[in-house]
């Protein structure tokens, strides 16, 4: 009995290490990124050819459009701000009774977690 297990959990048997698995469903990943990536090059010219278009008509229609499915409309153009939070924790911290207000003004958010695969 001990010998036909053994022989069952073998190389040959397919049971695969967790190793190997993961090599295999990494390798998946890169591969269908890479798809992608391949995918995205070729389609993004087209996608903003077709956005400057939708640029021009929108202006001429001078509104926004929109279906069932969703809209299209101009964003304009915008700067985005941002500050280092570790520097301003610092300054709390070691400074509150000159920094401390600042926490009233910090919130977080959540992050779901998740694998990323290179």
């Amino acid at each position: 009995m001990a010998d036909a297990l053994k022989n069952q959990m073998g190389a040959k048997s397919g049971i695969k290490s967790i190793d190997q698995e993961i090599t295999e469903l990494v390798e998946m990943v890169r591969e269908a990124n890479e798809r992608l990536d391949e995918v995205s090059t070729e389609v993004r010219p087209i996608i903003e050819a077709a956005k400057e278009r939708l640029k021009m008509l929108l202006d001429y229609r001078g509104d926004n459009w929109a279906d069932d499915l969703g809209y299209a409309r101009i964003v304009s153009g915008s700067s985005r701000v941002s500050y280092d939070y570790k520097a301003l924790d610092k300054l709390i911290i070691q400074d509150p009774e000159t920094y401390g207000w600042l926490k009233q003004y910090r919130s977080e958010t959540p992050v779901k977690g998740g694998v990323t695969v290179k």
